[in-house]
């Protein structure tokens, strides 16, 4: 490709690089000198005849007793030679010493902490735990030591527990007459250890045959009826996790259809393997429901599963103690036409149409566990609950009846919260103060209503410094922005017009709102106000995994006054595009945002995880249309204006994906895809500032500062004023690998690449155009180093950052090794990760 063509290094790269090569070969012969004779580290591990199997290798590999230690760049044992540095024997000895100062320590903290609590138990006070030196804890150097790896030395026992553990899995995926044999290569002058598991899958088995056992004849109709929707298919492979599967769709169908005391363990699957042609005959057998003849007996009784109706249905809006149906309540509350009763011992706090409307389960039908956890997750998702509990109980006036319990434990409902935290808004430092009023149930019907005033310091490069430089010693940092505001919001659990005419279930959460603002921006070349106001519906799908956000209005004002010379600076640039977009314009845009997020903690989980946004925006189009129909009057620019003021007209899209893939403990990479587009229309034929797109910073291409970035090919050396770049269209990826250092610290490498790029030329510009012939050869790219302090509450980030790839230069002299790009380094100070 283009993009990696004649790659030059200069002469002090080179003897860098040969220098750094000696060093990693050098480490990596020394890391056998600690071992015992007989001894040597699992190097490599091979599984041969994956492919035979059409398994993943990844399965294979998690049956791998032994793994290897980590590699740097995969060639160098970094990490056991750093952990062979240290003495163990000293570590031991330090750290026996450091305990027993400890043991000192704590008995006179336990001494003092018995006296407090006898004062304390005389004033009716709850005694107190003392604080106590942790003897757990790691000394210094014993954090340095693991920031490398304890050796993993051969064990013959291991590898035979990893030989049977596949061959088990083979067995387990139908290859039962498959095999694994293990060999050991020995390389005795590095004391290395090459482990090779050899699979011998033969020819797997198939599904041949299906039978039914239903002790159980009313419930195993309902099995057969259901068995089109089977996970076992005749012809199919064999595989031990589609009887698992099997197994639990099962119980699942049985709890869906009133069987409550329904569990796995009443369904056996009897496989047989004695027929021809390599296939196994699977008897699906229901046993029947076992209970104990009396309570006095140890004999079992054999009966039919019985089917349960909903019976009586009670609602506790507050936590209960104790055993429920023992509890006393000072009062009921049953609205007309509704199963439910409420219990209560104090005012009822909600409007009970709202609680009624979010519970689907229903007296007189059938049990359902679906149902239940429909219900759950509607209450929780009117946001006024900390948590629900479903209860349910055998009735004491029917047989086959059982009595609902809902409990659920409100949220505070009114809170003033102040906060003042540091910020990191494109790239910008800051201090951002603000004070928060929140009322979750404002007409007792899960009503939030939120007021905020909130300010903010910001550290900006003036947009006309003569000079611009990258050398973080010369870049005044002030802070140089003021701004501030309050905020309003309103949101209800429930669908509004129009969005009420659309059919929402009740997990899906929906809520409409009604959001306002109000910021004002003060900045040495201009101050600016803008004003915002929206309405829309949230909802989530996919058991709470995706976010979805309409907004069918939403208007959006910016009024901007120029101060000194910055007006004209800017048109002595005769730049129609970034003048345009700092003027005054009205904004009535139509917006939708999709948002994906596993489950799982991205920072903690042992999966990847995936992160999706997707944004979608229109403005202007349909007021253009109405103005051009009812002929109103354009101006000399053929714009149409509110109050002499045009109104923007665009198409925009954007999307971010990223995936986080853990290595091993506490390590991961991270990768992103993130690209946009805003196609400027007849009203205004840019895009307005803060639609449009930029590239640098540290949460983009960190070897640039933000703003800087673009567009295209174009080299801004000569301009003598600095103004942001910015542009239509932008395309980012970046690959980041994070791991932990010590205690609190964590590093990370990474690479970053990009660009941002105008739609149409522009002869200020030269090279700003994006071409589908041209782009790839005008994407940037960044790398470096990073040193993240994760302090529980934030991260504290620092990531050194260095131009590899610059696109202004000339095609074919992007690269820039040979420019000695360290010299252009540049620390990026954050809060949070990048992404």
């Amino acid at each position: 490709m283009k993009l990696f063509r004649k790659i030059k290094f200069s002469k002090n790269s080179i003897v860098f690089l040969i220098v750094l090569a000696f060093i990693m070969l050098s480490q990596s012969c020394n890391i056998s000198k600690k071992l015992e004779p007989g001894h040597y580290i699992v190097d490599k591990i091979e599984i041969e005849n994956i492919k035979e199997t059409n398994i993943e290798k990844d399965i294979f590999l998690s049956y791998i007793r032994q793994k290897p230690n980590r590699k740097l760049f995969r060639t160098f044992h970094f990490y056991v030679w750093w952990y062979n540095l240290f003495d163990q024997e000293k570590i031991s000895r330090k750290k026996f010493a450091r305990n027993e100062k400890y043991d000192v320590i704590n008995a006179k903290r336990i001494k003092k902490n018995e006296i407090k609590n006898e004062k304390r138990e005389k004033k009716g006070k709850a005694p107190k735990s003392p604080k106590l030196k942790d003897k757990e804890s790691l000394i210094f150097k014993e954090s340095l030591r693991d920031i490398g790896e304890e050796p993993v030395i051969l064990d013959s026992s291991a590898t035979e527990q990893t030989r049977q553990q596949l061959a088990k899995f083979l067995f387990s995926r139908g290859h039962f007459n498959g095999q694994v044999k293990d060999s050991v290569q020995l390389d005795k002058s590095g004391k290395l250890a090459t482990v090779r598991y050899i699979l011998l899958p033969k020819k797997p088995y198939t599904i041949g045959k299906i039978t039914y056992q239903m002790d159980d004849e009313k419930l195993g109709q309902l099995i057969r009826t259901d068995s089109m929707n089977s996970i076992l298919v005749i012809g199919q492979k064999y595989n031990t996790e589609n009887l698992i599967k099997e197994r639990q769709r099962l119980t699942s169908l049985a709890l869906n259809n009133g069987y409550y005391y329904f569990e796995n363990a009443y369904l056996n699957f009897d496989v047989d393997s004695g027929f021809a042609n390599n296939t196994v005959s699977i008897n699906i057998h229901l046993k029947k429901f076992s209970r104990p003849f009396s309570s006095s007996n140890d004999s079992i009784v054999l009966d039919n599963h019985v089917k349960y109706k909903i019976g009586n249905i009670y609602f506790i809006p507050e936590p209960v103690p104790g055993n429920l149906r023992e509890v006393y309540f000072k009062d009921t509350l049953k609205v007309k036409n509704s199963d439910v009763v409420f219990l209560l011992n104090n005012p009822m706090p909600f409007r009970p149409s709202v609680l009624l409307a979010n519970i689907d389960i229903k007296s007189g039908n059938l049990f359902r566990k679906d149902t239940a956890e429909i219900t759950y997750r509607a209450l929780l998702g009117l946001g006024i609950f900390k948590n629900v509990n479903i209860q349910f109980f055998k009735s004491r006036d029917y047989r086959s009846r059982l009595d609902c319990y809902i409990i659920c434990n409100p949220l505070i409902k009114q809170s003033l919260t102040a906060e003042t935290e540091g910020i990191n808004t494109s790239g910008n430092l800051g201090v951002d103060g603000s004070l928060v009023y929140q009322n979750r149930n404002f007409f007792k019907g899960g009503e939030l209503v939120e007021i905020k005033l909130q300010g903010a310091l910001i550290a900006q490069q003036p947009l006309t410094d003569d000079e611009q430089s990258t050398d973080i010693t010369e870049i005044r940092n002030t802070f140089n922005t003021l701004q501030f505001g309050p905020e309003a919001s309103f949101s209800v659990p429930r669908a509004f017009f129009p969005f009420s005419l659309f059919p929402f279930r009740k997990e899906m959460a929906p809520h409409t709102f009604v959001r306002s603002s109000f910021n004002y921006q003060n900045r040495s070349e201009f101050d600016r106000t803008i004003t915002d106001i929206d309405y829309g519906l949230s909802f989530k799908t996919h058991q709470n995994q995706i976010r979805h956000e309409i907004i069918p209005l939403e208007i959006y004002f910016v009024n901007s006054t120029f101060k000194g010379n910055f007006e004209s600076a800017l048109k002595s640039l005769n730049d129609a595009f970034l003048f345009n977009s700092f003027v005054d314009h009205i904004t009535t845009a139509t917006r939708y945002a999709l948002t994906y997020s596993s489950k799982e903690n991205s920072n903690t989980s042992s999966k990847p995880v995936s992160y999706l946004r997707v944004g979608v925006q229109s403005s202007g189009n349909i007021l253009r249309q109405a103005f051009s129909m009812t002929g109103r009057t354009k101006d000399s620019l053929d714009r149409f204006l509110i109050y002499n003021i045009p109104f923007a007209q665009f198409l925009r899209g954007d999307i971010d994906y990223r995936i986080y893939i853990p290595i091993r403990k506490k390590s991961r990479v991270v990768y992103r895809l993130s690209g946009g587009i805003g196609k400027p229309l007849k009203n205004l034929n840019v895009l307005p500032y803060e639609q449009s797109f930029f590239s640098g910073g540290p949460n983009s291409i960190r070897a640039w500062r933000a703003r800087t970035l673009g567009p295209g090919a174009y080299d801004p050396t000569g301009s003598s004023t600095r103004f942001d770049k910015i542009g239509d269209m932008i395309l980012e990826g970046n690959i980041e690998y994070r791991f932990h250092i010590i205690k609190s610290l964590n590093g990370a490498l990474f690479a970053d690449a990009g660009n941002i790029w105008r739609l149409q030329p522009d002869p200020t510009k030269p090279g700003g155009e994006f071409l589908v012939d041209r782009f790839v050869d005008q994407i940037a790219m960044g790398g470096g180093i990073g040193i993240r302090m994760d302090l529980s509450f934030f991260v504290l980030r620092f990531d050194f950052a260095a131009p590899l790839r610059d696109p202004k230069y000339a095609v074919g002299n992007r690269w820039t090794f040979d420019k000695q790009p360290w010299k252009e380094t540049i620390v990026n100070f954050g809060i949070g990760y990048p992404f």
